[in-house]
């Protein structure tokens, strides 16, 4: 095996968007097309092969051919296509996750500290098994990688996976590159970063235009910053507005020079600028107009998670008259609370999305499991608990406003 290298993706292009790959990261890239995926699987495998023990895990397909010397194959692909696999140790076509669970454990093992994984793809495993499997397959193994100091990477189907499950892929990896086919004709796909720990906070929110040429994908322009994207739609509605900086920069209250420093992203507007900006651009801002045609939409990009108590994290999706307020919980394995999450005098209702949770209501524990739902309007709820090992996915309705 030839001496180590630097840790890479295996493009050039990836590796400098997300400012260098680092020793234990596991990689998780988001793709609306199998064409990015693939290639990059294949860039990532060449990268290894000879340099570091290499694991790949197969599921789409089975393995065929020699297994090069230093790699070591995981063939799943029975579970999901019924066909047995040529290898002699991959696993049968009734293999349970708990099998593929003690198949990477005791490849890491084999292959130690320093290694590189290659998941192809996560989404298979959940075609395979279910969107649960995958989801504790990642959950069990990224932890486990990132303390062995080792490199994964983690191909999804963007359109093949519940928002929750994706949020809670963020929560635990390391890095996160959604890849989106581009409506510039000159190039075929952009690269966002969402998440990238270790790194400065400017890195997330960083886009490249990418195009694919001899089996690599090289950068189309500049790597372009949230601000500098930001900057870029202001001076674009700007001109289509058929209004010079002067003029805009009067109506919104800042100098000229202000307003050319942030549609060249040099500086971020700040939050009454921005909002003033869209109002003299003529952009809709806000759910008024849409309320007022008897419809609320929340947008998942302005929502964000919040810990309501230990082990107990909510999002809320929406709030308004008459709708009272809709939460997305998620309770982590063994948690549990002495008290509501929510400290209310209105009715409330709650619907287990995935997993077990135990309710304490009147003096009396009620356990609902996976599709129950449950109204109280004048019983409070005392206390809650995980008694799973897995985490529990709620929705919870407060059907009225707090008092």
């Amino acid at each position: 095996m030839d001496a180590p290298v630097a840790p890479t993706s295996g493009t050039e292009v990836l590796d400098a968007l997300v400012d260098g790959v680092h020793i234990g990261d596991n990689l998780v890239v988001l793709a609306d097309a199998d064409e990015v995926l693939d290639l990059l699987l294949a860039r990532y495998r060449a990268a290894a092969e000879g340099h570091a023990p290499l694991v790949l895990v197969t599921v789409r397909e089975a393995w065929r051919g020699p297994v090069p010397a230093g790699v070591e194959v995981l063939d799943w692909s029975a579970v999901l296509t019924g066909q047995p696999a040529q290898l002699p140790h991959a696993l049968p076509a009734d293999a349970s996750l708990e099998d593929a669970l003690a198949d990477v454990r005791a490849a890491d093992d084999r292959v130690g500290s320093g290694a590189v994984f290659a998941f192809d793809r996560l989404s298979a495993v959940q075609d395979a098994w279910s969107d649960e499997a995958a989801l504790e397959l990642f959950l069990a193994t990224c932890p486990r990688l990132y303390r062995r100091r080792s490199l994964a990477l983690w191909p999804l189907e963007l359109g093949a996976h519940r928002p929750s499950f994706l949020r809670r892929l963020t929560e635990v990896t390391q890095v996160v590159v959604e890849a989106t086919r581009s409506e510039d004709a000159d190039a075929a796909f952009v690269l966002t970063v969402r998440k990238a720990d270790g790194r400065s906070a400017d890195v997330v929110g960083r886009s490249r235009t990418a195009r694919v040429v001899d089996g690599d994908l090289v950068g189309v322009g500049e790597v372009m910053s949230t601000r500098q994207r930001l900057g870029s739609m202001i001076r674009e509605q700007r001109l289509a507005s058929g209004l010079s900086q002067a003029e805009v920069a009067r109506r919104v209250g800042i100098t000229p020079s202000a307003l050319s420093q942030v549609e060249r992203g040099v500086r971020g507007p700040g939050g009454d600028t921005l909002v003033r900006l869209w109002e003299v651009l003529g952009v809709p801002f806000g759910p008024a107009e849409a309320e007022a045609d008897g419809y609320r939409i929340s947008r998942r990009s302005g929502r964000e998670q919040r810990q309501l108590q230990p082990g107990l994290v909510g999002e809320q999706l929406l709030q308004g008259r008459g709708a009272g307020e809709l939460w997305s919980l998620l309770v982590g394995p063994g948690a549990r609370g002495d008290h509501g999450p929510f400290d209310v005098k209105v009715a409330e209702s709650v619907t287990v999305v995935r997993g077990v949770l135990d309710l304490q209501l009147g003096g009396r524990t009620e356990t609902l499991h996976e599709g129950d739902a449950l109204f109280t309007d004048r019983t409070p709820v005392r206390g809650w608990s995980n008694p799973g090992t897995s985490a529990t996915e709620l929705v919870w309705v407060l059907h009225g406003h707090r008092g």
